[in-house]
């Protein structure tokens, strides 16, 4: 007789699958604010007042609904209870000079607005589109409290080194010093002026994109790129006699290899802008030119 050995099967009991979290549901009176329902929006927070008065953000929500019911008495009767509640203050004074532009008091308005940008405000898009404030974007009070709330929105803005690119911007066609193209690139500034993103699609049908930013911590610039061939490149550098002159390495994903590697931008006549990058070989001892290119606007 063949006697068999039987294995035991064994069974693992996957544990339980713990329940899904349900998703974070908006009160009532939040969901009635966002869908711009005013008057249920306002019975919802002072609901929620009435079980908890210390609510510091339901006073501002209760002006807010109220201006844009257009009973600005009330709005502004509202914001003195957010006051007393401790609700942003920097927002209260900006509630309060919507009210008062609508109630004719313009100087008044004015002033609650500089007030908000001694309290570091940083709503630069409301400054820049609410209605509310049309009849005072043209005064110079105005005016000098945007240009302080975009500065602290947008710092790089305000650094002229964060400019030293500038030169590189637009929508370019490119060309070798032949004249054979090359492709095309546009290079812009992002992210509130602190980047400069170029993207390129080259003629044979290859492309890459970088992203240069200046570091205030060294006074320098620093670019990387990447390309759809799979090298990048890592630069720093600065501005020198006009010149933009990085210095880094490449490094290509077949054959993998690093080599030391360096570019030039520099304005040529006619606004013409050449980019010329050299990569050092090993065996030479020498440094040769990888890209030679001449960018010429389109727009």
């Amino acid at each position: 007789m063949v006697r068999r050995s039987i294995l035991p099967l064994l069974f693992f009991v996957l544990p339980a699958a713990a329940p899904l979290a349900q998703l974070p549901v908006a009160e009532p009176a939040q969901l009635a604010f966002e869908q711009g329902r005013w008057e249920d929006a306002i019975a919802g927070y002072r609901a929620i007042l009435a079980e908890a008065p210390e609510h510091r953000l339901s006073w501002l929500r209760i002006a807010q609904a109220e201006r844009e019911l257009g009973r600005h008495e009330q709005a502004l009767a509202a914001l003195e209870q957010a006051a007393i509640n401790l609700a942003p203050e920097a927002m209260i004074h900006v509630e309060r000079a919507r009210n008062l532009v609508a109630l004719g008091r313009g100087d008044e308005a004015l002033t609650e607005l500089e007030a908000a940008d001694h309290l570091l405000l940083r709503a630069r898009s409301l400054l820049e589109e609410a209605p509310d404030f049309d009849s005072l974007r043209d005064e110079p009070r105005f005016q000098s409290v945007y240009r302080s709330v975009r500065r602290r929105v947008f710092p790089c803005e305000g650094k002229p080194e964060a400019a030293q690119f500038d030169f590189w911007l637009g929508h370019w066609e490119v060309r070798g010093p032949d004249g054979t193209l090359l492709g095309e690139s546009r290079v812009t500034r992002d992210e509130g002026g602190c980047v400069v993103r170029e993207e390129w699609r080259g003629a044979g049908g290859g492309s890459g994109s970088s992203m240069s930013v200046y570091l205030p911590s060294r006074g320098q610039w620093r670019q990387v790129w990447v390309g759809s061939g799979g090298n990048h490149f890592d630069l720093v550098g600065s501005l020198v006699d006009g010149e933009m002159r990085l210095e880094g390495t490449i490094e290509y994903l077949e054959p993998e290899n690093v080599v030391a590697f360096r570019g030039v931008w520099a304005v040529g006549a006619g606004g013409l802008v050449r980019q010329r990058m050299e990569q050092f070989d090993l065996v030479s001892q020498t440094w040769q030119l990888w890209f030679d290119g001449f960018y010429r606007r389109l727009d």
